[in-house]
């Protein structure tokens, strides 16, 4: 047992890395958004896929093509966040549109999502292809409509539009990680399932981000769940309420990977152990 979970480990890291050299090679030529991958970051959504694909036993030329999509697409809406958020800086260096100017900006996160699409071409499973590619541009779209309700809103709408919003936002890239290799294995019933899931996942994840960030986002007239509840009910009452909601959120994710196949949400699964422990370590503080 520790032996196989030594050799997913290795697998993993080799995948990874390969992962990092296909995202440069397809950008090549483009300085703005190499310079913004060469910033580092986690790389998580690109793990959470490996792993999965990896579970479901999957070629490793698929598994590499579709955390290169995942993490290019995530990338991109990075760098034009930080162009619509105004924000100079990204990872300790400057953002990509302080550094290049602004059109550069745009240009790099568009060139980072054609160069998703394109990861896909080394795919195998040929079978797969119509539906995967339908999957990203479907996750594209909400992601962009998540963005432009966020800029759009209010700081007075209700919880249940915050949490849509949340939702569109971050959602559906982060269901990528589990929906592209179970389209890839044939798994196509469970997707539902998945992007439920990751729903409730992606607005626990904003909820926890916005308890660390409700002061700063006060001053800055940024949607903020706190700052929301704050209008009905006291500040300790509105962080206990959110923190609340997190466990409740995170619970019923849980539950609802274990049933997928392979145990390949394993990885997502964790995550949500380690946001949990966040929320309950904050609330003891």
């Amino acid at each position: 047992m520790i032996q196989t979970e030594v050799n997913m480990q290795c697998q993993s890291s080799f995948l990874l890395k390969q992962c990092e050299e296909d995202m440069l090679f397809r950008l090549k030529g483009n300085e703005p958004s190499c310079f913004h991958l060469a910033s580092g970051g986690s790389r998580t959504r690109a793990k959470l896929c490996i792993e999965a694909g990896l579970a479901l036993q999957l070629p490793t030329k698929t598994i590499v093509a579709l955390a290169c999509a995942i993490e290019l697409l995530h990338n991109a809406s990075l760098v034009h966040d930080d162009l619509q958020d105004a924000d100079t800086t990204r990872r300790g260096r400057q953002s990509v549109w302080k550094k290049f100017g602004k059109s550069h900006a745009v240009c790099a996160g568009d060139v980072m999502i054609s160069a998703a699409f394109g990861s896909l071409a080394n795919v195998e499973s040929y079978s797969s292809l119509p539906s995967l590619l339908t999957q990203i541009q479907e996750a594209v779209s909400l992601t962009v409509k998540g963005q432009s309700r966020d800029l759009d809103a209010q700081t007075t709408i209700t919880e249940h539009e915050y949490e849509d919003i949340a939702a569109m936002k971050s959602g559906p890239l982060i269901q990528l990680t589990l929906s592209l290799p179970l389209i890839a294995a044939g798994y196509d019933d469970h997707i539902k399932t998945v992007n439920d899931a990751l729903n409730k996942f992606s607005i626990a994840y904003q909820i926890l981000d916005d308890l660390d960030d409700w002061q700063q986002d006060l001053q800055r007239e940024q949607l903020n769940i706190v700052n929301l509840l704050v209008s009905r009910y006291s500040l300790v009452e509105s962080i206990t309420i959110a923190r609340n909601r997190v466990h409740y959120l995170l619970n019923r994710c849980q539950r609802q990977l274990n049933v997928l196949p392979s145990n390949c949400a394993a990885s997502v699964i964790t995550a949500t152990h380690n946001l949990l422990a966040k929320a309950k370590a904050d609330l003891n503080e």
